[in-house]
């Protein structure tokens, strides 16, 4: 944010909250990818 402040969102709210946070947001950073990666609790491989 340009305050220099940050905000952390679910993926779900982020991507609702998309456009109106690229219209403010000095970077964004989203690592959705990393929840891909992950296996649920209790599905060990």
């Amino acid at each position: 944010m340009p305050s220099g402040a940050e905000l952390f969102f679910c993926a779900h709210h982020g991507r609702e909250h998309n456009d109106a946070l690229r219209a403010v947001a000095t970077t964004i950073q989203d690592e959705t990818e990393r929840l891909q990666a992950t296996q649920p609790a209790g599905s060990e491989s």
